[in-house]
């Protein structure tokens, strides 16, 4: 079954338009890849028939979610750009906790968390950092995803070698239980740490998310559009606190996005402030 460039033009339009995510032209293949099990499976005779029954016969929204699912890219891993996560944790340390009041835990969101790795990583350091200075940070880190099965692997918290693989061998024993090559959290390091189903091209979906002090959306512009991307970025501008931080992927940049987002430069780890106090 072939996608047609008519039927790309169709999906990859319905796919923006419902998620943000933007196909472009070279990617044609990509997306037949993606969707054909889905026309199979569904009993359906083309991909026309697999958009028109997207746009007017899932009335559940069903196969929307199998939709989300088969296009995410959930490609992450523990201590993923590892300088801008060191880089992070500076931050909290020299700004966050000067004169905080002991019982107003961090706001930490991890946008785009694929299967939770990001999120539980940073809920390692702040544990690290805490027994370093000798009294607990406390910390609430919330993770947001467009893939249902990402997020339910997430709070299982459990993870092949290759995740873990750049985790030092006394963190590895440390947070970690490893039983037949799988990698289960532990629970110290699992409990301040939630998962919420979010799609960002959503705009009313961030009021849930207020004066957070870091944000962490890492390589996840890189698929959007234009116009879906000045709409994430305005988005979570409004979730930020004053003040707070907003970490992107190595490869991305704001640019032209946001004047209000000032580039904090440190090597290997480029991260934008909200100003103001």
């Amino acid at each position: 079954m072939t996608l047609s460039p008519a039927d790309f033009t169709l999906l990859r339009d319905f796919v923006y338009d419902t998620t943000g995510i933007y196909f472009e032209e070279n990617r044609q293949l990509l997306l037949e890849g993606r969707l054909q099990n889905r026309v199979l499976e569904l009993g359906l005779g083309s991909f026309e028939d697999y958009y028109y029954f997207l746009k007017y016969g899932d009335k559940d929204k069903r196969e929307l979610n199998n939709l989300f699912e088969v296009i995410s890219t959930n490609e992450t891993h523990f201590f993923r750009h590892p300088q801008q996560m060191e880089k992070l944790l500076t931050i909290v340390r020299d700004e966050f906790l000067q004169g905080r009041n002991p019982g107003s835990p961090l706001r930490i969101w991890s946008a785009g968390c694929s299967t939770g790795e990001e999120a539980y990583t940073m809920a390692v350091m702040l544990l690290e950092l805490g027994e370093t200075l000798g009294e607990a940070v406390p910390f609430h880190i919330v993770g947001t995803d467009l893939s249902r099965n990402a997020l339910a692997s997430a709070r299982r918290a459990v993870y092949h070698a290759h995740s873990v693989r750049h985790v030092s061998p006394g963190l590895r024993d440390k947070y970690f239980t490893c039983d037949q090559g799988r990698f289960a959290l532990r629970e110290e390091a699992k409990e301040q740490v939630a998962f919420d189903y979010m799609n960002l091209n959503d705009v009313e979906s961030y009021r849930q998310y207020t004066c957070m002090d870091l944000i962490l959306c890492r390589n996840v512009l890189i698929y959007f559009g234009e116009q879906m991307k000045w709409k994430v970025v305005d988005g979570l501008y409004g979730a930020m606190r004053a003040g707070g931080y907003l970490a992107l992927g190595s490869s991305e940049s704001l640019g032209h996005l946001s004047k209000l987002l000032k580039p904090v430069l440190s090597p290997g780890a480029l991260i934008y402030r909200k100003e103001g106090t």
